[in-house]
């Protein structure tokens, strides 16, 4: 389970996204418990589960016994009422997961963009400057003339011009320095 220590290391725009990818990908309760109200005896809620070999095994069992005085029905009737019960837990499970699953792509992004924007960082400060050579003039030298140090996005590290307030790659609001 993503706890809210763990979610605290995510960004704002992160944790939109942590938040929409969950509701996306999450089970739905009312097309688990509709599944299992028409296609329970058939295991039609477990194929939605992924529980394959036993929603297989609930068809079968139904389909193979049903000529045998509805013995097919009684069998996975009771099993499916059994599952009624089960279905709570396993969508409380699939949505953990679901979080789990989220949580650990956006902190793999999260790391990938922090070393990218350590790298963009550290390469302009890496490379040699050109010093600007003087004509023996005591003249002071005007703006132009001066090296002007690139800016970077401290979200995503995309490379900005001076006159940018929001960075064109993610969105983010820059400071002016």
């Amino acid at each position: 389970m993503v706890s809210i220590l763990d979610k605290s290391k995510l960004t704002d725009k992160e944790l939109l996204i942590f938040n929409q990818e969950v509701a996306d990908r999450k089970k739905n309760p009312v097309i688990a418990y509709l599944l299992w109200w028409f296609t329970g005896f058939m295991g039609g809620h477990r194929y939605y589960f992924g529980k394959y070999g036993s929603a297989i095994a609930m068809t079968l069992i139904f389909w193979l016994l049903v000529w045998l005085f509805g013995l097919g029905l009684i069998i996975t009737g009771i099993w499916a009422l059994v599952d009624v019960f089960l279905i709570s837990g396993w969508l409380k499970r699939d949505n953990e997961e679901v979080s789990k699953e989220v949580f650990d792509e956006l902190m793999m992004k999260h790391q990938y963009m922090a070393a990218n924007q350590a790298e963009n960082v550290s390469s302009p400060a890496q490379q040699a400057t050109q010093p600007v050579e003087s004509n023996g003039d005591d003249e002071q030298e005007s703006p132009a003339d001066s090296t002007v140090t690139p800016r970077f996005c401290p979200n995503c590290g995309y490379q900005l011009e001076s006159s940018m307030a929001f960075c064109p790659e993610c969105g983010t609001k820059i400071a002016n320095s």
